[in-house]
């Protein structure tokens, strides 16, 4: 997969919850914690400062709420956000999901719950790296990817890495196999599999036999236009 490295602030008003996340977050590869910030006010200045790719935010600061952080985060920044908080009101539910938060964690949460969605909004990410034109189920994929769920894919298959591997077909001139793919994404071949054959029983990829080789044909695949 690629080197690219996710740069993440984190904003809680426990500098002891801050050091654990941070914790968290320097246990997943690929990501890097560039700064923390204890207030609302410190979150925004700090955000301008280190153009962070991902905020941790809790909504509870003592200046103010972390909704308000985020608005600006959207409005004037442009930044990514997950919500950690021990907030689980349906009000403030509704505004971070209103205010384009990727993800909504209630504390306490296991280290697995946020490393699972960290990984796959890095993969969200690198999904977004093709150039040229899209059909439309590279794009329901990849707006399923923003962290919400994907109830069209089967269960173990996740709309974030199925997002990365049409990526990688769109971005080819020829059918793509397993191996090719894996190689580009950084996938288990495996999995890869797995996605592809889902594509193609969706009828959004097509089965191309590959006969230039001895033996059985190697399965290949391209996006259907």
């Amino acid at each position: 997969m690629s080197d690219e490295t996710v740069s993440v602030l984190i904003v809680d008003d426990d500098f002891r919850v801050a050091e654990i996340h941070q914790g968290f977050v320097d246990g997943v590869e690929g990501f890097e914690v560039v700064g923390t910030a204890q207030s609302a006010g410190r979150a925004v200045e700090l955000c301008g400062e280190l153009d962070p790719d991902l905020v941790l935010l809790d909504i509870y600061l003592p200046d103010g709420s972390g909704t308000e952080v985020l608005r600006r985060l959207r409005d004037e920044l442009s930044i990514d956000c997950f919500v950690l908080t021990a907030a689980r009101d349906v009000a403030t539910v509704k505004r971070c999901l209103d205010l384009g938060a990727l993800h909504y964690l209630v504390k306490p949460f296991a280290r697995e719950e946020l490393t699972d969605r960290m990984q796959e909004y890095r993969r969200w990410r690198l999904s977004l790296r093709v150039e040229g034109e899209l059909d439309q189920p590279h794009i329901d994929h990849i707006f399923n990817g923003r962290g919400r769920p994907d109830t069209a894919l089967p269960k173990g298959l996740s709309a974030e890495t199925m997002a990365l591997v049409m990526s990688a077909l769109a971005g080819a001139d020829d059918a793509m196999g397993a191996e090719d793919v894996a190689q580009l994404t950084g996938i288990s071949r495996v999995s890869v599999r797995r996605y592809l054959r889902h594509l193609a029983d969706a009828g959004d990829a097509e089965l191309v036999p590959d006969y230039g080789t001895p033996g059985r044909p190697r399965h290949r695949f391209r996006l259907v236009s």
